[in-house]
């Protein structure tokens, strides 16, 4: 690492770049200003920084000052904290008040925003079903603190989706006021996002929510410094902002302005004694409790008014003259970068102030080593330091500008070009990738597993019925039946996949049609899917959907997005646009979950589970699909195909936005939540072998549709994390089993098991002894539950009653029988185990039931040498599945009706007491299985 030096706008060193501006080329309009760099700073000489949101920077004068203020505690550690502490404190807490237009006694320092916003947070208490509003543009470890406090007290956080391209002020506000509720209690927003850099119009946003009695939380991190800030005026419940950032104070400075009617609702963190030991009713609440949190170097905030002094000698005009420079230079470079790159301004120059936000076309990879590419090839090739990051999500990306005092319009100039290197470099590769699909050729190894170059693994070869060599034509690999294959490699599935593919564009897929589970029923088969003369075999993925949105009207979209739908439908090409609309409709996904649980009435999952099944709540409470005439959803559905088949090149983004349409289509409230970036790349890798066979024949529209919505299919079911562990791959009838193994304490359990039907499992298990015990595998499909803490995880589809049954066995196997009515060893055991309030009750109520009825069930147990082969047991066989691929029966209250896909997530959840009835959901059994050994 180079030394730092210090910088002086009058000796800048020019280093040489390829991408740095010709020198011949005109300067555009700039000011003396603008085109200058104002004080000494110890930025390094040989970079480009243009990152002082991220971290900020301090002025020579200022880290000197810092040093001195060092040197003097170092001299006598004690005379300061005892004599000099509280006075060095209270100048540097009124020059700061003074700056923001505040009264000091409702300011205090803190370490930073982020423990100030924590602080408020946490200080304050909620209702159940209470509502916080919050932005997309909050700061992450906001959203964190919001989600604790929010599962603690069971209140709900509502994300408003604020696109980055705004047009006014007043469109914000509105969109804020829009999500305000009966139930809205608190608001937590941004003045100057970390993320956009979009000035809020935060007077009026704090003064229309007080007008509806709600209290509202600024985070102002970027405001000081960097606008003009008149707290006072804003009058804001609470305020919290940096000092290290525009401000140019060292690291480790923040406040908190707490309006005086608010101060006794805050708490402090961290409890210590007051600094204040003369005088004490002359300070007040908030002085006690945040003048003092225990030893630390205060070097930093005695720097303050060095730091306020300086902002206001730093160049001609004093402060308001560098505000003013700041955001002229900051304008201009959004200008230059913005025109270079083709991009229309996405917001008013008034809207911004030393930081913008501009976005850039979609990222070619993910991040790596924490940094997208493109921020890795600026800094590595360019010496240039700026943030680009994926927002809102991969693979959209924006990169954000940060004007200082220190730089200069020539570094601007130079970041243009270089983006515009860069960007051009990019798109010829991702051009050459498309053309010659994977996209990850040169990883195929890494992702899959495999070591081979042969495209088709040699177990699949066998299971066709002939040896595969490498290079070898596959195309007829499903002529004859298959084969079962153990421990399949990923390629071979991968390669099963697309040899069903081939025979779509064969048209030969209705003579061996084996798909994946499930496939049609008998309804299904008998729905005659004519589209455009065309007849579409009832097992392929085009047919499975068209049928479910034409016979169950419960599985189209929700009656809230419809609009959003229709808007969609009415422009040119809804593959293109949908990623202006795929935020707005999460967002809507989350208020109809938060609707659908709040229905519910579902309590919290106490620490001490309950041991009946009537705790639970049991009733579904569906969204309210669209019912338009048209169908609407079939409609989107049917445009969505055509679209992406014959309008613009399958680009990244094409791919991303169909499938992610595929999958909202298949599940509007979790469809949007799966891990979209692998199956892009699975896409991508099925259709790398049939690219050529494209490309020498002709194929017609119906063919291509069947085409791209099968390998929808095929890649969310390849994406998904088990199959990388998949065992066994078996095939019965039209069906293709994929096996793996799961871990019994990681399983989510939306429905209570039949007793009795455990209980009998249990008696032919250890009736029968032998070597090991095999079962007949579960099925499992991969979920996100809702008001859980567990991120996404296997969800048991079918197979409650074979769970229960050898977890009992594990269970007795460690802790032996317990005598009836005992609690603790099961308790103990499902703590340890991670296993939730669903599987406590089940295996309670075995119990208990064994110690009635079967007595002699429980003498067998108490022997040794019959649980003992249990205790080791971690696995279990499952069947890989997708909960969006079932047609869910449910019958509840003597009715039937079809379940949503949100339900399995909602009644997923161990934090929340509900559950299905046993053999209450039905979601239809494969047509044979394989007994697979657990382990």
């Amino acid at each position: 690492m180079m030394n730092s030096t210090y910088v002086v706008s009058s000796s800048r060193p020019k280093p040489i770049d390829k991408c740095a501006p010709i020198q011949d080329e005109p300067v555009m309009d700039a000011t003396t200003a603008m085109v200058e760099s104002f004080g000494e700073w110890q930025i390094r000489s040989d970079i480009v920084y243009l990152d002082n949101g991220a971290f900020g920077a301090c002025p020579t004068v200022v880290v000197e000052k810092q040093q001195q203020v060092r040197r003097w505690i170092e001299e006598n550690p004690h005379e300061f904290f005892e004599r000099n502490y509280i006075s060095s404190w209270e100048a540097s807490r009124k020059a700061l008040a003074s700056f923001l237009h505040a009264e000091a006694a409702d300011l205090v320092f803190t370490p930073g925003a982020t423990h100030g916003m924590n602080v408020v947070i946490q200080s304050l208490s909620f209702e159940v079903g209470d509502e916080i509003i919050t932005t997309n543009h909050a700061y992450s470890s906001v959203r964190l603190v919001l989600d604790h406090v929010a599962k603690r007290f069971d209140a709900h956080i509502v994300v408003i989706d604020v696109p980055l391209e705004v047009s006014e002020p007043d469109a914000l506000l509105q969109r804020i006021l829009a999500s305000v509720t009966p139930r809205t209690r608190f608001a937590v927003i941004d003045h100057v996002p970390s993320r956009s850099g979009l000035i809020f119009p935060i007077k009026e946003i704090v003064s229309e929510l007080a007008a509806l009695n709600i209290d509202t939380l600024v985070d102002g991190a970027h405001a000081p410094g960097m606008i003009p800030l008149d707290i006072t005026d804003i009058n804001s419940a609470y305020y919290v902002a940096n000092c290290h950032k525009w401000m140019c104070v060292p690291r480790g400075v923040g406040f908190l302005h707490v309006r005086h009617d608010r101060t006794q609702n805050i708490k402090p963190l961290v409890i210590a004694r007051s600094p204040f030991v003369v005088n004490k009713s002359q300070h007040s609440h908030l002085e006690h409790s945040f003048g003092w949190m225990g030893t630390y170097c205060p070097s930093a905030v005695l720097t303050l008014p060095t730091s306020i002094s300086y902002l206001g000698s730093v160049m001609p005009g004093g402060y308001h003259g560098l505000l003013s420079r700041n955001h002229d230079l900051t304008v201009l470079a959004r200008r230059i970068i913005c025109r270079t790159l083709g991009i229309p301004l996405p917001c008013p120059d008034s809207m911004i102030g030393a930081m913008a936000t501009i976005p850039l076309p979609d990222s070619p990879g993910p991040e790596q080593e924490g940094m997208l590419p493109i921020q890795q090839i600026l800094w590595k090739e360019h010496g240039i330091v700026i943030p680009i990051y994926s927002w809102p999500s991969y693979p959209k990306r924006v990169i954000r500008l940060s004007v200082q005092a220190y730089n200069s319009l020539d570094q601007y100039l130079r970041l243009a070009n270089c983006l515009r290197s860069v960007l051009h470099n990019e798109n010829n590769s991702m051009n050459e990738r498309l053309n010659a699909w994977p996209l990850k050729t040169s990883n195929q190894s890494n992702t899959w597993g495999s070591s081979s170059n042969e495209h088709v693994p040699m177990e699949y070869g066998s299971a066709c019925g002939h040896h595969a060599e490498s290079g070898s034509d596959n195309s007829d690999c499903l002529a004859i039946p298959h084969r079962d294959i153990e421990n399949p490699t990923p390629w071979a599935l991968v390669t099963l996949a697309q040899s069903r593919i081939r025979r779509i564009m064969q048209g030969s897929f209705d003579s061996y049609p084996v798909s994946l589970y499930p496939t049609a029923g008998d309804i299904e088969t008998q729905f005659s899917t004519i589209r455009e003369g065309e007849s579409h075999h009832a097992n392929l993925e085009l047919s499975r959907i068209t049928y479910m949105l034409s016979c169950l009207e419960r599985r189209r979209i929700p009656k809230l997005m419809a609009p959003v739908v229709a808007r969609l439908l009415e422009t040119e090409d809804v593959v293109e646009i949908w990623a202006d609309s795929v935020d707005f409709l999460r967002n809507q996904a989350q208020i109809l979950t938060r609707t659908i649980t709040f229905d519910m009435e579902a309590p919290r999952t106490p620490d001490r589970f309950p041991t009946g099944a009537g705790d639970f709540i049991q009733k579904v409470i569906p969204y309210e699909p669209e019912s338009q005439e048209g169908n609407l959803s079939l409609t989107f559905w049917l445009r969505a195909l055509a679209d992406f088949t014959s309008k613009g090149k399958w680009t990244l983004s094409r791919v991303t936005s169909f499938l992610q349409i595929h999958s909202f289509i298949k599940d509007p409230i979790g469809g949007l939540r799966g891990d979209i970036v692998t199956q892009a790349e699975v896409f991508a890798l099925l259709f790398s072998k049939l690219k050529p066979e494209f490309e020498v024949a002709q194929y017609d529209k119906a063919v291509w549709e069947e085409v791209v919505a099968q390998l929808a299919l095929e890649s969310s079911f390849l994406s998904q994390p088990l199959i990388r562990g998949a065992s066994y791959v078996h095939f019965i009838d039209d069906q293709q089993l994929v096996y793996s193994y799961v871990d019994m304490d990681q399983l989510a359990r939306s429905e209570f098991a039949c007793i009795d039907i455990v209980i009998g499992m249990i008696q032919d298990i250890i009736g029968s002894p032998s070597d090991g015990c095999s079962m007949a595998p579960i099925a499992v499909a991969s979920s996100y539950p809702i008001c859980s803490s567990h991120d996404a995880r296997p969800v048991i589809v079918d197979g409650n009653n074979r769970t229960a049954a050898i977890c009992f066995l594990k269970f007795v196997s460690i802790y032996g029988v317990p005598d009836a009515g005992k609690t603790d060893e099961l308790r103990e055991y499902c703590q340890d185990h991670g296993l939730g309030p669903v599987c406590f009750v089940d295996l309670y109520s075995v119990l208990q039931t064994l110690w009635q009825d079967h007595i002699s069930t429980i003498n067998q147990l108490k022997t040794p040498e019959v649980v003992v082969p249990f205790r080791e047991v971690r696995q279990l066989p499952a069947l890989i599945t997708e909960e969006s691929s079932f047609f869910t029966k449910t019958l509840v209250d003597g009715d039937e009706s079809i379940l949503q896909p949100v339900h399995q997530s909602i009644f997923a959840t161990d934090d929340v007491l509900v559950a299905f009835p046993g053999k209450k959901q039905c979601h239809g059994r494969a047509k044979g299985f394989l007994a697979m050994p657990i382990r």
